[in-house]
């Protein structure tokens, strides 16, 4: 086959407004910015992907793909040498990892396109067509993005549960979800012990997550999640912060453990096996730095006890598409996955990404199979970029 080289990328960063406030322990806020990523190769196919849109991962995103232009999209090297050969080497920390899985999507993507398969059966295979999915629960239900002292007054007010309640009731009446992770402030064992018991009896069969983000001391939530085991939750998730705390809590409860901040590099792995710390990781593919990297993740894993799952924020239908793809692919992958999609106020596909009956489809077509509406693209721009040779 010939060779697919890298002609020129298109970088757009955007902000899209969320439908309602996201609180939670790490912040409080009513929109998501991110970096779509046009990729196009010498043969005229143009590949997609996104990743954060912090002004900070936009430059690096400038700066990576200035070094990837004329190189081979099939060229894995070629990529992953722009960071380093490891964590050692890697001098753009996150950032510089996010900013690799961003133009990474967009390469598999022309890549399949140009091959004329799906993204899932570039990866490994396209065993299912439809993927359940993860609605968040916000920490409280809030008129607008407030302060921190804002939010802590409303959850003083223990009678204020049942706004989450009601609306998660709501998500699961207009789009059948099964599943829901609760975002906690971490502020209030109390507010979150009867919030989650209150869900619990109103969706009795749902599968719930609770996620403080590790902002809980070790000891407070060993004490929480002890109390919480008989709701038989999916998981905890980042109940504490370091490794060691969640291992411990781990040993004290029933209820499987998780993290998405613990263990993101190989070199967490071995850690993670070793103390038997976690019984999910939850692997975010820009955290992991692109496809190649969450692939080794879900195989390692599951070859040591431990099961994968997809995490995601508010991400656009870009990523989201992204994400069924891998979770299509990958036999390992059980969980549903996380997503935040339906709660953008408007999207850059032309295609709508819908939730109905708990799950997303997977879309046709080679590649994501999906395209840019370029009036919706516009709409949310905050500034682009074209990098040439």
């Amino acid at each position: 086959m010939a060779t697919l080289g890298i002609a020129s990328i298109r970088l757009t960063r955007v902000s899209i407004p969320l439908t309602m406030v996201h609180a939670s322990s790490m912040y409080v806020i009513q929109k998501t910015e991110r970096t779509v990523v046009e990729l196009l190769l010498e043969n005229g196919i143009t590949g997609l992907g996104e990743t954060w849109g912090t002004p900070d991962v936009y430059a690096l995103a400038q700066r990576f793909g200035r070094e990837l232009i004329g190189n081979d999209a099939l060229n894995r090297f070629s990529f992953r040498k722009i960071i380093g050969k490891s964590s050692y080497d890697n001098r753009y920390g996150r950032n510089g990892l996010a900013t690799l899985a961003g133009l990474d999507l967009a390469a598999w993507d022309a890549t399949a396109r140009s091959l004329k398969m799906s993204l899932a059966e570039l990866i490994g295979g396209r065993r299912r067509e439809s993927i359940d999915v993860v609605s968040t629960l916000p920490a409280a239900i809030l008129p607008r993005a407030v302060s921190r002292k804002e939010l802590t007054d409303h959850l003083d007010v223990l009678a204020n549960t049942q706004l989450v309640v009601q609306f998660a009731l709501e998500q699961q009446r207009k789009s059948g979800f099964r599943s829901f992770k609760l975002k906690s402030a971490a502020y209030s064992p109390e507010w979150d012990w009867k919030l989650l018991n209150e869900l619990r009896e109103a969706m009795p069969k749902a599968r719930i997550r609770f996620d403080p983000n590790a902002n809980y001391g070790a000891a407070t939530a060993t004490e929480l999640c002890r109390r919480l085991d008989p709701l038989g939750l999916e998981f905890f998730e980042d109940p504490t912060g370091e490794l060691e705390g969640i291992a411990r809590l781990k040993a004290a409860v029933k209820t499987p453990v998780a993290t998405n901040m613990w263990v993101v590099r190989d070199e967490h792995l071995v850690s993670a096996i070793r103390r038997q710390a976690v019984d999910v990781v939850l692997g975010d593919l820009f955290m992991w730095g692109g496809i190649d990297a969450w692939r080794r993740m879900a195989r390692v894993a599951h070859a040591y006890g431990m099961k994968p799952a997809l995490h995601s924020v508010y991400e656009t239908g870009i990523a989201t598409v992204a994400n069924l793809h891998l979770a299509s692919a990958l036999p390992e992958v059980e969980y549903p996955n996380d997503s935040g999609l339906h709660f953008l106020s408007s999207d850059v596909l032309a295609e709508p990404q819908v939730v109905k009956d708990g799950a997303m489809r997977l879309p046709s077509g080679p590649g994501l199979g999906v395209t840019i509406d370029r009036a919706k693209l516009e709409e949310v721009t905050l500034e682009s970029a074209e990098i040439r040779a």
